[in-house]
């Protein structure tokens, strides 16, 4: 059977997690001791709310006007660490909590871009990546594994070449935060991978974006028994209309000039507040 399906991003970003809730090593982790560190995104903080932890906090996020954060701290978990079946916030001490993972264990974080290598990065807008930052370092360079959730609407043309012309030290002008990409290493579930998990059929992605609601979303042809199909196309039916997932207060987003400021390089938005100028890049130039 074949059909033809449209998922939005936050449409694939529910699809992804619920794909993710499947895989062995996660379930394993609720149940057998071993440690599960959710490192927070939106798309992992849609696996916090399947596994019946709710939305985490976002801090970092990519908007028509840039690449913007949160405006100020929240109670809720940027990063939380799950072992048989309980969840608790590892924000103040992640960097411990990885130097006490072992092999057994697994970290499950999003990425802000991949590339049809296989690639994946993440994007920091302080230096090292902060605290986060280094403790992913030290978990690649203890070999602790990882599952990175990233929908297609993230597939960049060459993430050598995005490394190579980012970072953030001699951005002068940028639209939010100037932000620096960090290698991340893993598994990668797309919404492809995702729908050979849930549903035992092949995906191929045949059209990207579109208008309106439609903007950032893929197009699938879904190949595969009948049954198999069917079921893909009642699941996404299902997802019609999903939300973004993230912890309420923390989807408000900074302004010029905010305690976030401080850390954050080439933000016309800052350079604005601190010299009286309206909020709106155009205006700075």
């Amino acid at each position: 059977m074949k059909a033809q399906v449209t998922l939005t991003g936050n449409e694939s970003k529910r699809l992804i997690a619920k794909a993710a809730l499947t895989y062995p090593k996660i379930q394993s982790c609720m149940h057998d001791g071993n440690k599960l560190l959710l490192v927070g995104g939106t798309t992992v903080s849609a696996l916090s709310e399947e596994m019946g932890f709710g939305p985490m906090r976002i801090s970092g996020r990519i908007e028509a006007s840039g690449t913007r954060t949160a405006l100020r701290m929240t109670d809720a978990s940027h990063n939380l660490l799950v072992r048989n079946g309980e969840a608790v916030n590892a924000d103040a001490d992640i960097q411990s909590v990885v130097n006490d993972m072992g092999p057994s264990d697994l970290i499950v974080v999003g990425a802000n871009a991949i590339d049809s290598q296989g690639r994946a990065v993440l994007a920091f807008a302080t230096a090292g990546g902060g605290r986060r930052g280094y403790a992913l370092h030290n978990a690649f360079i203890r070999g602790i594994s990882m599952v990175i959730l990233c929908g297609l609407n993230k597939l960049v043309p060459d993430l050598g070449a995005a490394m190579a012309n980012g970072g953030m030290s001699d951005v002068e002008m940028s639209m939010g935060a100037a932000i620096e990409l960090y290698n991340i290493y893993g598994s990668i579930i797309t919404e492809i991978k995702a729908f050979e998990m849930l549903y035992n059929v092949q995906a191929v992605t045949i059209a990207g974006s579109g208008i309106g609601s439609g903007e950032g979303s893929r197009t699938f042809v879904l190949l595969g028994e009948h049954d198999n199909v069917l079921r893909a196309w009642k699941g996404v039916a299902a997802l019609k209309g999903a939300a973004l997932s993230g912890a309420p207060e923390s989807m408000i987003t900074c302004v010029g000039g905010c305690a976030s400021c401080v850390r954050h390089t080439g933000c016309v938005y800052k350079y604005n507040a601190e010299n009286g100028l309206p909020q709106y890049p155009n205006d700075c130039i």
